[in-house]
């Protein structure tokens, strides 16, 4: 096992140079970032434990690429332009070549989603496997997306398709973990282990949506969560909603980092749908709207329940 400082001059060696927002990064006691003139910044920060968000044995460069997209997804729910971001990782042991991987990850997840995105700093310690990141992003004022804007007579969206995410984990069941990479994951795999993040529909929905959120604790709770924000009760067509797999298992399964939004009627064209699924890199599915009253979903299934539940779920394969 290698030396924490020779883990992190190894790391260090693969990071650009500080640009951009970026006046000092990793090296020193803290980084120093300059927001850009009139944005506001948008902070998030996700926790994977191993055994219960990714399964012991992943290959590093799989593991830095799901813990930094996870946490891009929620950026991308906000509308914002990602900046620069924090890794702490926990191990019972490291190597350089370990660091290696991990960097491969961090650096191909934000060359093809994020690319302003810039590492910064972070930690490193000795114990049980898991990775939190923090990122940052900016946004124009009264511009970032939030849950509460929806209101009656917008029209409800979904990017992607609904449980690819629990397919992935299915499928990954009992597969030897190690000679996966980010150059031979199968396709059936991605979902789960290299998640895509919707940033680009993300910035595509800045001054068009009235609300928004990323659907990872599942489709079923999400919905609930936008209701009940935005004080609106969701009128749903079930069938319109693009599933893989069991429907009622990809409503609740989670995992999915797709984003659901809503839109006014006069934003909801052919002509302007087609535009946001153009620019979003993704197809774009209308499942319901909103009505006047209380917050409830109308038009679903009856659920065993409606999400993933950090203290209740399954635990990852």
């Amino acid at each position: 096992m290698a030396s924490e400082f020779a883990l992190i001059a190894a790391l260090r060696r693969r990071l650009p140079a500080a640009s951009g927002e970026v006046l000092l990064g990793p090296g020193d006691d803290a980084a120093l970032v300059a927001p850009p003139l009139g944005q506001g910044q948008v902070l998030s920060t996700d926790t994977l434990v191993a055994g219960r968000h990714f399964p012991p044995g992943l290959p590093p460069e799989l593991l830095a690429w799901r813990a930094l997209a996870v946490n891009l997804s929620d950026l991308a729910a906000m509308g914002a332009t990602p900046g620069p971001y924090l890794v702490a990782l926990t191990a019972p042991d490291l190597t350089e070549a370990w660091i290696e991987g991990f960097c491969d990850g961090l650096l191909g997840c934000t060359a093809r989603y994020a690319p302003s995105a810039q590492l910064v700093g972070g930690n490193l310690a000795r114990g049980p496997l898991q990775v939190s990141v923090t990122v940052t992003g900016w946004v124009p004022p009264g511009q970032a997306l939030l849950r509460s804007g929806a209101r009656p007579g917008d029209r409800l969206f979904v990017s992607g398709r609904v449980g690819q995410g629990l397919a992935a984990r299915q499928a990954l069941g009992e597969t030897a973990l190690q000679p996966l990479g980010l150059v031979n994951c199968p396709v059936a795999f991605q979902p789960y282990l290299m998640p895509a993040p919707r940033v680009a529909l993300g910035l595509a929905l800045r001054g068009q949506a009235t609300a928004a959120i990323d659907i990872s604790d599942g489709l079923a709770a999400e919905l609930r969560h936008l209701a009940e924000a935005s004080g609106v009760s969701l009128k749903l067509e079930a069938d319109a909603i693009p599933v893989q797999g069991d429907r009622i298992a990809a409503l609740q399964g989670g995992d999915d980092y797709e984003l659901l939004f809503t839109l006014p009627a006069e934003r909801s064209t052919p002509e302007r749908l087609a535009a946001l699924a153009r620019a979003g890199g993704v197809a774009l599915s209308e499942i319901g709207q909103c009505e006047i009253g209380p917050p409830a979903l109308q038009g679903l299934p009856d659920l065993p329940r409606e999400g993933w539940d950090h203290f209740a779920g399954e635990a990852a394969p």
